[in-house]
This record gives structure tokens, sequence and C-alpha cells, in this order.
């Protein structure tokens, strides 16, 4: 006998609250039209951002790394002393940590002096100085981190993809370009200059060892570390090989503000209050009722 009862006072219920919707609609329509009108011209206020997209895979910058690996069992200490992996290659994830690191992040803003751009509120352009306290280069290292960049990496294949989102479309586009180039001839001076430690001191062990098969072992492994250094030099792509360069979006290719969630999350907002704002006067109604 409960189901019967159930479903009459549910019926009952819904058809309330229709009924209470259309008594009310004068008001709840008004306040869903203030509200959407509001968020919509908010989002046309608000400045527009536009996102810059660099796509690339980290190059192969490994070398001769498999013939190092043959040899380990004979030199994996020599190897070790100079400063050679033989054990596995992390170029990759290195280059990738490198370039998601504050140092870098750090000398990228302090390179193209973006303090100002960063806070543009806080800087004068006309007097050339800050109106208040100057921001430190950790703040600013900081919002370019959580707020303007973002490195995503697929798993499955490796691409990495580089995302700016700044207000001008052509600095997003240009900042996104020259991240993954400075730091791809970073990580080539820092390698060419490990390499060239590393020929230094095997060219030194070859001259001091008189044992002909380390001699041996130690000149494939300064042919590997020569052929290396020589790729570094020459290749273009060291570290991040680029398959999608980022490109000036167009002037209503936007990022945010999104005219339509806007609005329909006003339009939301204002259902809420209409409906709050008619409850409320209803009550009040039937409380001035005797």
């Amino acid at each position: 006998m409960s189901e019967p009862m159930e479903s009459p006072r549910r019926e009952i219920s819904l058809l309330a609250a229709l009924l209470f919707l259309w008594r009310h609609i004068a008001i709840i329509g008004t306040c869903i039209a203030a509200f959407a009108i509001a968020a919509a011209a908010l989002a046309f206020i608000l400045p527009p951002l536009y996102r810059a997209e660099v796509v690339f895979s980290p190059a192969d910058s490994s070398g001769g790394l498999g013939a190092l690996g043959a040899l380990s069992g004979q030199l994996g200490g020599i190897a070790a002393m100079a400063g050679i992996n033989v054990g596995g290659n992390k170029k990759s994830e290195e280059a990738l940590e490198y370039l998601r690191s504050r140092g870098f992040t750090r000398q990228f803003i302090e390179r193209h002096s973006l303090l100002p751009l960063l806070f543009a509120r806080k800087w004068d352009a006309k007097r050339g100085q800050w109106r208040s306290d100057p921001p430190t280069i950790a703040e600013g290292v900081k919002k370019f981190s959580r707020k303007i960049r973002q490195i995503s990496e697929d798993r499955r294949t490796g691409i990495v993809t580089l995302a700016i989102i700044w207000r001008d479309r052509v600095v997003a586009a240009e900042w996104a370009n020259a991240l993954v180039a400075e730091a791809d001839d970073a990580l080539r001076q820092r390698g060419i200059a490990e390499l060239t430690h590393s020929i230094d001191y095997l060219k030194a062990e070859g001259a001091q060892t008189s044992v002909v098969e380390v001699k041996t072992a130690v000149y494939k492994v300064m042919e590997s570390e020569l052929k290396d250094a020589m790729v570094a030099r020459t290749r273009d792509a060291y570290a991040f090989k680029i398959l999608d360069p980022a490109v000036v979006r167009d002037r209503k290719d936007t990022d945010s503000p999104d005219k339509i969630l806007f609005v329909a999350l006003g339009s939301g907002f204002g259902l809420v209050f209409g409906v709050i704002l008619a409850a409320a006067r209803q009550r009040r109604a039937e409380r001035r009722e005797p």
C-alpha cells in the first residue's frame, strides 16, 4: 500500500513546483534576464586571452649510447668517471624537466624583461618605473608557471604540447616558440660542454694506460663521444624536435572568456536567485494573510 501513496505525493510536489514557477514567472524571468545580461556584459568587458601552442617531441640525443652500452662491462668505471651514462638514456626526461624548471623560467623572464608585462598594473609605462613595491623575480616565475605557461605530455606517444595563454595573441605565439627554442639551445650548449669534458678525460686516460685492450676500448668510447659532439653542433633540433610551431591566432579565436558559458552560468544563477526571491515573497504574503 506504500507505493500508491508515494506516487500521488510526487505528482503533487511536481505539480506544485510547476505552479509555483508559473505563478512567479515574471519575477523569475526578470532575474534570469538580468543575470544573463550582466554576465554577457562582463564577458565583453573582460580582456580576451589567446592561446598559442607549440607541439614537439623530445629528440633522440643519445647518439652513440648503444656502443657505450656494449662496452659498459669493460669500461663502466672509466665511463662513469668521465660523466658518461652507460646504464640508460634519460636525456628526454631531463630535457623536459629543464623546460619546466624554475631556473630556466627565471632566465627567460630576465632575458626578455617580462616583469613589467606580467605585472602591468604595478608598472608605470610613461615614467618607466613601478608605482609601488616592485614584484620579485620569484613572484614572476610563480605567475608565469601557474597562469601563463602550460605543459602537457602524452605518455603514450611522448608528444609534448607547450601552451602560452596571454592577452596579446602575437606575443603569445612568440613566447611559445621562444621558450622551446631557447631551452633547446641551452641544453645543446650544456651537452657540448659535457661531451668536451668527457673527451678530454678519455684522451688523458688513453694516453696514460699501457694495456692495449683498455686503450682500444677508451678510443672506441671517445669515437662515440666525438660523434655525439658533432651531432650536437650540427643538428637543428638537439633536445626538442618541433612538430607544429605556434602560430598567431585569429582575433576572434579567444581562449577566454567564453561568452556562451558566461551567459549560461548567469542564467543559472538568475534562475536560482529568482526562485529564492519568489519563495521569500510568497512566504511573506502567506504570513500576512489571517
